[in-house]
């Protein structure tokens, strides 16, 4: 039988698998020009001590990875992100290429991101990028 108490300490997210948060990522997260949104998208679907792993270094938390995405934006607030693979998902990872441009252009650059989850939420995200990036 059900019991509320039962639900304790569970979140309404942990049914959000690694695939779907990996989707998510490219889809709203990376996406949201307004980082008060983006934070709240963060909130909900990443833990506090997430870790995030780039070419460009390593961000632990939330809100470093809030300030790294409004720098992403702020230099290319147009592009947007394309999954080129199938999503690959082994136990509780997920892994894709993707390529990133203005829509309808060649992408600018390219890379694979690798997501673990824990209980439907991000515990850490490593993005690898075949065409470095150099933001001016």
């Amino acid at each position: 039988m059900f019991s509320p108490d039962s639900q304790k300490g569970k979140s309404c997210f942990m049914n959000a698998t690694a695939s779907e948060l990996l989707t998510r990522n490219f889809n709203e997260i990376f996406i949201e020009l307004a980082p008060l949104k983006r934070a709240a998208l963060l909130a909900k679907y990443y833990i506090e001590d997430c870790l995030w792993i780039h070419p460009g270094g390593r961000i632990v938390g939330r809100d470093g990875i809030n300030e790294a995405a409004s720098t992403i934006r702020k230099h290319f607030p147009e592009y947007r992100y394309t999954v080129t693979s199938e999503i690959q998902t082994m136990h509780n990872v997920a892994t894709c290429r993707w390529g990133s441009g203005l829509p309808g252009q060649p992408f600018h650059y390219t890379g694979t991101d690798f997501l673990e989850e824990r209980d439907g939420r991000v515990t850490r995200l490593y993005t690898f990028i075949d065409q470095q990036l150099i933001l001016s």
